[in-house]
């Protein structure tokens, strides 16, 4: 019984320890900017769809995962042919229902400028991507 109570006051001591960390803090208090931006540099390296799982919503991932693993990789190379690249943060601002919104500007795939909206949501304490959609003008 002893062994138990240790265990259990161990267990509970490494997870005020974790949570109390600076690094945990640090996760917790990022900007939608920051997180935005550590999610384009994941995807500029990623080489499948699962590889940017933790910054997908949770209603996003779980569409993602019910996606057949072939037909998923065929979409992911898609979206990665037909990406954004030098993308900036032009204005980040509250949206409703605990959601930010970022208005960003980015070159599409043909070497045009592009201005997109990305809504961010907070989930479990972290930001993941809601919606993202761009626009080029002709």
């Amino acid at each position: 019984m002893r062994v138990h109570r240790l265990l259990k006051w161990f267990m509970a001591a490494i997870v005020v320890v974790a949570c109390t960390s600076p690094i945990f803090v640090q996760a917790q208090n990022k900007t939608g900017t920051q997180f935005y931006q550590e999610y384009l540099a994941a995807f500029a390296k990623a080489k499948a769809i699962e590889d940017i799982f933790p910054y997908m919503a949770a209603e996003n991932r779980k569409q993602a995962e019910s996606t057949p693993k072939a037909e998923r990789q065929q979409i992911f190379e898609m979206i990665k042919m037909l990406g954004h690249s030098d993308v900036k943060v032009v204005k980040e601002e509250p949206g409703a229902g605990g959601t930010t919104v970022l208005s960003v500007e980015g070159v599409d795939s043909d070497k045009k400028k592009s201005t997109g909206t990305v809504t961010l949501i907070k989930e479990g304490g972290a930001w993941k991507i809601q919606k993202e959609s761009w626009t080029t003008k002709a």
